[in-house]
């Protein structure tokens, strides 16, 4: 792969992840976890997980879009465990 190919799919990931439900899915919802219960941060994976395929369903059904759908999903959820391990790491540190 080439440095142009992968610039242009991190240029694509962050332009998926600002639109609004994903920015909401992906940063606001841990950031909910964290003020209401911390110890339970980590479910907010799992319920973004669930809301992507809900309403992705038609992407995911789609054969031609299914794998472009399925990688969207998983940097979603990769960059949202990075995130959720800053959160918690920046509580662990005070």
């Amino acid at each position: 792969m080439t440095l142009s190919t992968v610039t242009a799919l991190v240029k694509l990931f962050g332009q998926y992840l600002l639109q609004p439900i994903p920015f909401t899915l992906t940063f606001l919802l841990p950031l909910l976890f964290r003020l209401i219960a911390r110890k339970y941060i980590w479910l907010s994976l799992p319920l973004t997980a669930l809301a992507e395929v809900l309403l992705n369903w038609d992407s995911f059904c789609y054969y031609e879009a299914r794998s472009l759908a399925l990688l969207f999903t998983l940097t979603q959820l990769a960059v949202m465990a990075i995130f959720v391990w800053i959160l918690q790491a920046a509580k662990r540190s005070r």
